[in-house]
């Protein structure tokens, strides 16, 4: 963990979108923060798989683009998604971590009542 903290900024930024049942959704800032998300991300699922499948880079910032699947353990229920993990640097730091990915499904694998139902009746009308 102390080769993770020495690349991360003091100031880092690790952001997930927000909802109400994932448990790591939300901002947490500085090395704090970044270890109570990767205790809760811990604590909260295991990944199944991680496939990076794109990376985008310039000077500043890096996109890793990939698919997941993953095992929420309040209810051993599963979801898969596509990501985006948007890395942004500083003087050779991370100073921001963002990462996008279908909330809706993460979500309703975190509920203890599950209706995918939500998520197809919320993809139709945003979509």
């Amino acid at each position: 963990m102390n080769a993770i903290l020495a690349m991360l900024s003091p100031d880092v930024a690790f952001s997930e979108p927000e909802n109400p049942f994932n448990p790591t959704a939300g901002t947490r800032r500085g090395h704090a923060g970044f270890l109570e998300w990767a205790r809760i991300g811990r604590d909260a699922e295991d990944i199944e798989e991680l496939d990076v499948q794109r990376l985008f880079q310039s000077e500043e910032c890096v996109a890793v683009v990939g698919h997941m699947r993953c095992r929420a353990k309040n209810t051993g229920k599963g979801y898969e998604s596509d990501f985006v993990h948007l890395v942004t640097l500083r003087e050779g730091k991370i100073v921001s971590f963002q990462e996008f990915f279908d909330t809706c499904a993460a979500g309703e694998a975190f509920r203890r009542q599950v209706s995918a139902h939500r998520c197809a009746a919320a993809t139709r009308a945003n979509g």
